[in-house]
C-alpha cells in the first residue's frame, strides 16, 4: 500500500491528475513486469529513468501495463514513462530483487554526480545511492559455520524396518525395506551434497573477495600503476585518478557493485607523495588528460558502442582519442550525453566516477 501511495505522489509531482485505480493498474502491472525482469532491462529502464537519449522502455516492458489496464496509452519515451521506469527502479530496491545490484550501480554512475537526475523522482538517484552502499557492505558477509543435517523421520524408520523379523523372513517384506532404506539414504545423500556444494560456493566465493582485497591492499600500499609502470606520485593529479580508477575496477571484479571503501582507496593513492590534489579539472581537460593511444585502446569502444551515454566520463575520453584530441569531439559529447564539457569534477569524483564506470562497462558486455 506504501509503495502505491509512492506512486500516486509521483505522479501528482508531474501534475498528471491520475484515478486511484489507474493507479492501482500501474501497480500491479510493475508486479506483472517482475516476472520476467533481468539484467538485460537494466539499461533501458535506467536511461529512460533519467531520460537519456536513445534510450526508451520497451514494449515487452510497456505490455504488461497493457494487460492490467486496456486503457493504457503511454508512450515509450515520455515523461510517464519515465516516471514507470523510476517505480520500476524503486519497486526493485524495496522487494529485493537481484537485478537490484546492477540497478543501483547503473544508476549512480549514469548519473554522472547527480548532474542527471531522473525525470519523475528526484530522490531517485539518492535512493540509489543508499542501495549501493547497502550491497557493498552487504558482500562483506563471513559466511556462517556449516551445521550438520540430521537425517529425516524417514530414515530411521526405514532403518527399523529394515531391522524387523519379518523382513529377514520374508524375501518380499525384505526387498520392500530395503527399497524404502535405500530411497531414504539416497535422499539424505542428495540433501548433503547439495548443502556442501552451496557452502562449497560460498566459501570460494568469499576466499575470492579476500583475495581480491588482498590485491587492493598491495596496490594501495605500493601506489604503483600497472598499466604506465610508474609510481601515481609522479603521474599528474587528473592522469593519475583515471589511472587509479580503472585499475581499482580490474581488481575489484570479484565484487558486482564494488567496494564500499573505494572513495577512501582512491584517495590515499592520490593523496600519496604529494603536497596537494587540485580541486577541480573539468570534464574537457580530464578527457585528454592521459596518453592517447591508451585512451584509445580503452575506451573508444565504450563511445562508440550502444550505452555510450550510460559511461559519460569514458566516452568524453574516447570520442577524444577517436578525434586526436581536437575539439569537434565536444559538441558530439554534449549532444549525446546532455552533458556540458565545461562540468568540473574534483579529483576523487573524478577517479571514483572511472571505478565505477568500468564496473558497468564490465556489467553491460
Amino acid at each position: 500500500m506504501e509503495f502505491i501511495k509512492r506512486i500516486g505522489l509521483l505522479y501528482g509531482k508531474l501534475g498528471l491528475s491520475t484515478d486511484p485505480s489507474i493507479i492501482a493498474a500501474r501497480y500491479q502491472g510493475l508486479i506483472a513486469a517482475f516476472d520476467e525482469f533481468n539484467e538485460e532491462n537494466v539499461p533501458s529502464v535506467v536511461g529512460t529513468a533519467l531520460g537519456l537519449k536513445g534510450y526508451e522502455l520497451s514494449e515487452k516492458f510497456m505490455s504488461f501495463f497493457l494487460e492490467k489496464d486496456a486503457a493504457f496509452d503511454v508512450a515509450p519515451h515520455d515523461k510517464e514513462a519515465a516516471l514507470l521506469a523510476s517505480c520500476a527502479i524503486s519497486y526493485a530496491f524495496e522487494e529485493r530483487f537481484r537485478v537490484e545490484d546492477p540497478l543501483a550501480l547503473c544508476l549512480v554512475t549514469a548519473s554522472f554526480g547527480s548532474t542527471r537526475p531522473a525525470i519523475a523522482d528526484s530522490k531517485l538517484v539518492e535512493l540509489a545511492e543508499q542501495k549501493l552502499a547497502e550491497l557493498q557492505t552487504d558482500e562483506l558477509e563471513v559466511p556462517a559455520d556449516r551445521k550438520y543435517k540430521v537425517p529425516e523421520k524417514g530414515w530411521t524408520e526405514a532403518i527399523v524396518a529394515l531391522e524387523q523379523p519379518q523382513a529377514r523372513s520374508q524375501i518380499n517384506v525384505g526387498i520392500s525395506a530395503a527399497q524404502q532404506a535405500l530411497q531414504a539414504l539416497k535422499s539424505y545423500a542428495e540433501s548433503n551434497a547439495k548443502a556442501a556444494a552451496r557452502s562449497d560456493n560460498d566459501i570460494l566465493c568469499y576466499l575470492r573477495r579476500l583475495e581480491s582485497e588482498v590485491r587492493v591492499y598491495w596496490w594501495v600500499s605500493s601506489g604503483w600503476s600497472g598499466d604506465t609502470s610508474k609510481p601515481f606520485k609522479q603521474l599528474g593529479c587528473t592522469e593519475a585518478a583515471i589511472r587509479a580508477g580503472k585499475e581499482l575496477a580490474d581488481k575489484s571484479k570479484s565484487s558486482s557493485v564494488g567496494f564500499f571503501a573505494a572513495p577512501a582507496l582512491l584517495s590515499m593513492v592520490l593523496e600519496r607523495g604529494r603536497a596537494s590534489i587540485s580541486e577541480q579539472v573539468t570534464l574537457a581537460n580530464a578527457a585528454t588528460a592521459a596518453e592517447q593511444a591508451w585512451r584509445r585502446t580503452n575506451f573508444q569502444g565504450i563511445s562508440e558502442g550502444i550505452h555510450a551515454s550510460l559511461m559519460p566520463l569514458s566516452t568524453a575520453m574516447g570520442l577524444a582519442a577517436s578525434s586526436d584530441d581536437e575539439d569537434d569531439w565536444q559538441p558530439r559529447f554534449e549532444r549525446l550525453t546532455g552533458i556540458r564539457v565545461t562540468q568540473e569534477l574534483t579529483i576523487e569524483q573524478l577517479a571514483i566516477q572511472m571505478y565505477r564506470e568500468r564496473l558497468v562497462a564490465g556489467l553491460l558486455k
